[in-house]
């Protein structure tokens, strides 16, 4: 969410020193600035981090959540925020840690 958060803000905002999230269970940092600037964001990989330019818009699209839930619900919250909405491929995947959440987000939104 931070890179998300990163999309809106003024400036660029970088994120270094998260080189283990290269070694999980897929790499996390490549999946997130795949995804966002597939829904174009302003994004880039560093080794150990990405840096993302404040544009203050997400155009939107299609992210593949790769089958991650943490990108699944990633997509879902970058779809509120963007233009043209997000369809997210594999969204089924946010049950495995968090079954309420569309649930829980769109009471969010209607608050």
């Amino acid at each position: 969410l931070v890179a998300l958060l990163g999309c809106f803000a003024e400036g660029d905002t970088v994120v270094t020193g998260a080189e283990e999230l290269r070694r999980k269970e897929s790499d996390r940092i490549d999946a997130v600035v795949d995804g966002l600037s597939g829904l174009g964001a302003e994004i880039t990989s560093a080794p150990d981090g990405f840096t993302v330019r404040g544009t203050g818009e997400l155009r939107g699209g299609r992210l593949d959540s790769r089958g991650d839930h943490r990108m699944a619900m990633l997509g879902a919250v970058a779809g509120l925020a963007s233009k043209e909405g997000v369809e997210v491929d594999g969204y089924e995947a946010v049950s495995i840690s968090y079954p309420r959440f569309e649930r829980d987000l769109r009471s969010l939104v209607q608050a």
